[in-house]
């Protein structure tokens, strides 16, 4: 077998191996879905709908603590709503998960979409009236400790940035560096999974700054968080550094190797890092809070950036320690000149990245900015075909990243030509659009627009991608091998 028709196998059948898993083997639901019933009428909230808000609403939609502007916990607080409900999921505007479900990849991890059930189940009760039901079927009330709770579980490292503070109206406020803080670590770790808030001491509810929609919840915009400083600040002073553009880039990207280097985005979820890849924090080390974008909402906030980590065991040693990273070729800057008429939709612009090495994708990460409302990501192979990876709705004010199962996390070889497509909404029915009237281009506001793939990769050399496409063939061929014994004995 070549090395082509191998890593063909890789890209393709694992995901085929993956699915049938999940239809044949196991014809039952999966965890947490909610079956509709057979009879509409007997649709009821304790025992169809509440479990279904439990798993994927209430996360927000609590009554202390939540971020949504209303509790959906109980009869009582969700009743009022149920067209509203319909309306929204059907749409597939909530919850905030905006993966299209017949394009590309499906599985990621902390995925807490509807299935199309769930959404016909919700759809059926309120079209035959809403009913409540018999209490002895809801389920036992989710707990949540408070509006600061953690999804990845209690942390065992919580890193605060310096209090920042953001007046009632002001202009977006850039910074290039704004702090560190020491880890108070003794010994190096490597992190599990991490989790970023915008923290505001003493608060339990989190309220808008003024009526509205947009991102008048949150004045964070993004927040760059790395442990290792900036590069300007290890420049040796008074001295010319002699070396070209690219050799000062390559020396940059070996020093941040295996480094935490991450750019936090509003309403973004908890971060976990893949098996086997380290990111590490050292012994006496800080965390850099730099590149942050603020933006007023009407009120003055005090706040700080809290990153919340969990650390794997002492002693853990991953295999591929060199941790992960933006798209080289991506250069970390604003992406494409955007040209958006005024009151004009459906605005469409492409970017073309050709890998340089071979990756693993570990999410899929859409960046665009007030009026984007759709990305794609397309993956143009050596070989001459073609992949479309995932398409996603876009919300700034809900921005998310997909983190991919690991046997789904797309392998990519050098020289494969990632296709970004990105569309935009320019006019009155985008909420967050400020005045549809104007043209708009690339810039930094909040207002303004982008176009950028935020996706985390892991960069392999030659030899380290060739054991990795080996060692997911394998899995997915005991996965399979598994599946036809399991269907063989039923």
């Amino acid at each position: 077998m070549t090395w082509t028709l191998r890593w063909k196998q890789a890209a393709w059948l694992p995901l085929s191996a993956i699915v049938v898993l999940g239809v044949v083997a196991f014809p039952g639901l999966a965890a947490g879905q909610v079956a509709p019933n057979d009879d509409p009428a007997q649709v009821t909230f304790t025992k169809d709908v509440a479990p279904i808000l439990q798993r994927s609403c209430q996360r927000c939609h609590r009554p202390n603590g939540g971020l949504a502007p209303m509790g959906l916990t109980t009869y009582e607080e969700v009743r009022p709503w149920a067209r509203a409900i319909k309306l929204r999921t059907s749409l597939r505007e909530m919850p905030p998960w905006f993966i299209e479900k017949n394009v590309g990849i499906q599985k990621f991890k902390d995925d807490f979409s509807l299935t199309d059930e769930e959404i016909a189940t919700i759809g059926t009760w309120v079209d035959n009236g809403a009913l409540r039901g018999d209490p002895a079927d809801m389920p036992p009330p989710r707990q949540f400790s408070d509006l600061n709770a953690w999804s990845i579980g209690e942390p065992d490292l919580i890193v605060d940035s310096p209090l920042l503070t953001v007046k009632p109206e002001a202009g977006d406020w850039h910074s290039p560096y704004v702090g560190a803080t020491d880890t108070g670590l003794t010994e190096d770790r490597w992190i599990a999974a991490f989790e970023v808030k915008e923290y505001r001491p003493g608060e339990v509810r989190r309220t808008p700054g003024r009526p509205g929609g947009g991102n008048d919840f949150f004045v964070l915009h993004h927040q760059a968080i790395s442990s290792l400083p900036p590069y300007d600040q290890i420049a040796p002073e008074g001295e010319e550094d002699k070396r070209t553009d690219a050799e000062r880039g390559a020396a940059e990207l070996e020093r941040l190797k295996g480094s935490l280097q991450y750019v936090y985005e509003v309403g973004q979820n908890a971060q976990h890092v893949p098996r086997d890849v380290g990111v590490a924090l050292k012994a006496g080390g800080k965390i850099y809070f730099t590149a942050t974008h603020l933006h007023s909402i009407g009120k003055e906030v005090n706040f700080h950036v809290r990153m919340g980590i969990k650390l794997h065991p002492k002693g853990y040693q991953p295999k591929y320690p060199q941790g992960m990273s933006l798209l080289r070729s991506a250069g970390g800057g604003l992406g494409s000149e955007l040209d958006i008429p005024g009151n004009t939709d459906n605005v469409r612009f492409d970017r073309f990245f050709k890998l340089d090495a071979p990756v693993r994708m570990v999410t899929f990460e859409p960046h665009l900015h007030a009026s984007g409302v759709r990305m794609c990501v397309e993956a143009m192979y050596p070989d001459g075909h073609t992949e479309m990876l995932n398409c996603s709705g876009y919300n700034h004010s809900w921005v998310q990243a997909y983190t991919y199962e690991d046997d789904s996390a797309p392998l990519l070889p050098t020289g494969t030509l990632l296709h970004v497509t990105a569309w935009y909404d320019n006019t009155a029915k985008n909420r967050r659009v400020v005045d549809p009237r104007n043209w708009r281009g690339t810039g930094h506001r909040s207002i303004d627009d982008m176009l950028i793939l935020l996706s985390r990769f892991i960069y392999y050399s030659e030899d380290e991608f060739k054991a990795v496409v080996a060692e997911r063939e394998e899995r997915l061929k005991q996965i399979k091998t598994t599946t036809t014994t399991q269907n063989d004995n039923q």
